[in-house]
């Protein structure tokens, strides 16, 4: 099921320990099932509030696949090669998912930030940006919320502390969570003008 295949992945986010081959195969078959049986449904018994319910959570579930993939490709950039790849991480994502390179470096960056992290001693290390990272694993906010945060934190400027930086990111997130992207924006605005009033 969706749920059995997100705890996975977000078991091993967390680090709680390795999944196996099988588990995987078995979650993501489990998935495919699912799917197909929830595209064979009609929705003519929802009345308007269910429909925008079912709306709702179908939102959520696909902000919430993010998570996995952001794992999946952190791994990649870290065990594959040029030479096993073809190529730079973005031109293979783009071409085995069919989707533009600048949405696979899109995707490469966002994972780079959200995604679990390594350090060199192999030791798991939090997201850069861990509340975004964990609203979006909850399935409260997608990919324009994610786009307005990235982009408040590339112009921070470079006085700020990493303590500033996580107050921040948790006040983004936790607001993102009741705010579409463009209302977010004008919120980030208002932080990035106290941060910066000089421009």
């Amino acid at each position: 099921t969706v749920r059995a295949f997100l705890s996975v992945v977000l078991r091993k986010i967390s680090g709680m320990g390795a999944s196996s081959r099988e588990e995987i195969v078995e979650v993501f078959d489990g998935l495919d099932v699912d799917l197909d049986r929830l595209c064979e449904l009609s929705f003519d018994v929802f009345t308007t509030p269910e429909l925008l319910r079912a709306l709702e959570r179908l939102e959520r579930v696909a902000h919430r696949l993010r998570a996995p993939e952001q794992v999946l490709i952190n791994q990649l950039a870290a065990q594959a090669g040029k030479d096993e790849l073809g190529g730079t991480l973005r031109s293979a994502l783009a071409d085995r998912l069919r989707i533009t390179k600048a949405e696979a470096g899109r995707r490469v960056d966002e994972a780079e930030d959200l995604g679990e992290r390594r350090a060199l001693t192999g030791e798991l290390l939090a997201p850069q940006l861990a509340a975004t990272a964990a609203a979006q694993r909850q399935g409260l906010i997608g990919d324009g919320h994610v786009k307005v945060i990235r982009s408040l934190f590339a112009h921070l400027p470079t006085e700020v502390d990493l303590l500033t930086r996580e107050a921040i990111d948790a006040d983004l997130a936790a607001k993102a969570g009741g705010y579409r992207p463009d209302e977010l924006f004008k919120y980030a605005q208002r932080i990035m003008d106290w941060l910066h009033p000089d421009g």
